[in-house]
């Protein structure tokens, strides 16, 4: 990852078993819109949050406002860069994404009825990054 210099690494993708997403840290919520519809979660820990925003430009004594600016960056980073994937892939589909919501806290769980998708979990030297796509099912 060149944004932070460091080494990431997938441990695993599976596909979700209910419609439950927790997570402990830091979590930006991108929604998408367009041929394809849904949201892509973005957890990360809290060591990582730290370099993250210090290799943003952070001084490293930040208020958490700042911090969870920083995550809805990453989040922007992360889901522009898949969604002009999809795009390139299916034309048609114009894709767009929404601004990102963030939040923070341990143990915080997010409910997702109604959608299928994949989590993905990557592992770094600050601790992991958790990332969920979620599309919307058909009805």
């Amino acid at each position: 990852m060149q944004l932070l210099n460091m080494d990431v690494r997938k441990v695993t993708e599976e596909k979700p078993d209910n419609a439950l997403i927790r997570f402990d840290g830091a979590v930006a919520i991108i929604g998408f819109s367009g041929g394809f519809s849904g949201r892509l979660f973005l957890g990360v820990s809290e060591p990582f949050l730290a370099e993250l925003y210090v290799s943003m430009g952070g001084d490293g004594s930040s208020p958490v406002e700042e911090q969870l600016l920083a995550v809805n960056e990453f989040g922007n980073l992360v889901a522009g860069h898949a969604l002009s994937r999809v795009n390139n892939r299916f034309p048609e589909a114009n894709v767009r994404p929404a601004p990102p919501s963030s939040f923070r806290g341990e143990q915080l769980v997010f409910f997702n009825f109604g959608m299928g998708g994949f989590h993905l979990i990557f592992e770094t030297l600050h601790g992991n990054i958790e990332m969920n796509i979620l599309f919307k099912e058909d009805q």
